[in-house]
Formats: C-alpha cells, structure tokens, sequence
C-alpha cells in the first residue's frame, strides 16, 4: 500500500515519459515491499501522484536554477522494506530518472525520501490497517 509522489518542474517530462516514469516507480516499490509487479492486487494498491511546479520556483544553493532536480517521496507502513530492500529501491528509483531525464553534470538529477507509516496509523475507508492486512492485500508473502 505504498504512496509515490513524485515533484518536478514544469515541462522536465512529456506525458508519455511521465506515465513511464509513474508506472516505473510503483512496479520498483512494490517489488521492493516482496509483491509480484505485474500482481493486479498489489497494482490496485499503489497509488502514485505527479505534481508539477512552475519553472524558477526551485534552488539550489539558494540560487534558482533552470534545470531542477525531480523529488521522489516513498511513504510505505513500518516494516514494509528492510534496510536491503529500501537500498535496492533507492538504486532502483535512480536507474528509472537517469533512464527518462539523462544525468546531470556536477549535480544530483534527483532525491529519494523514504519516509515509513508508524504501525496502525495508516487508514483509509474508515478504518485502519495493519501491516499483515495490507500485505496480505498484496498477495505478499510472510518472510
């Protein structure tokens, strides 16, 4: 049941590398989470946000700089990846934006923010669920 949000600047890529991009990153997170990436389950359970934000609204440096780094936000429940598995997503996640965007000279092209749900505190449809309900949900297997 991971969340992807994913922050770029205007027009950093055309709506068929987006949907690439989005469709990429859900596949490498719930692979990540031990769920099959072609499990339409697991899939129904990846819910993915691209968000766009106006050219020269970003700094590096305190400079504004033309050419910005993507931001790539990955919230999944406590316990979902292991320290190996959260490795492997971030090397993932960098193979997907160098693959669309190219590498930037001197500079990262992107962040990874791994951020964890504490247990029991991630909720939808009025009720909360638990880490083995969700992965259950995902057609994943108890390690």
């Amino acid at each position: 049941m991971p969340l992807v949000q994913v922050t770029t600047a205007v027009g950093t890529f055309n709506k068929q590398e987006q949907d690439s991009l989005m469709s990429r990153l859900s596949k490498a997170v719930i692979k990540a989470e031990g769920a099959d990436a072609n499990d339409p389950a697991a899939l129904a359970l990846v819910w993915a946000f691209h968000t766009e934000q106006p050219k020269g609204d970003s700094y590096v440096g305190g400079e504004a700089i033309d050419q910005p780094p993507v931001v790539v936000t990955i919230t999944t429940p406590q316990g979902a990846l292991s320290a190996e598995s959260g490795k492997s997503l971030v090397a993932d996640v960098g193979i997907i934006v160098d693959d669309l965007l190219g590498t930037y000279e001197n500079r990262f092209n992107h962040w990874v923010l791994m951020k964890e749900v504490d247990e029991g505190k991630w909720g939808g449809a009025g009720q909360v669920f638990s880490l083995e309900a969700i992965q259950a949900a995902m057609n994943i297997k108890a390690a």
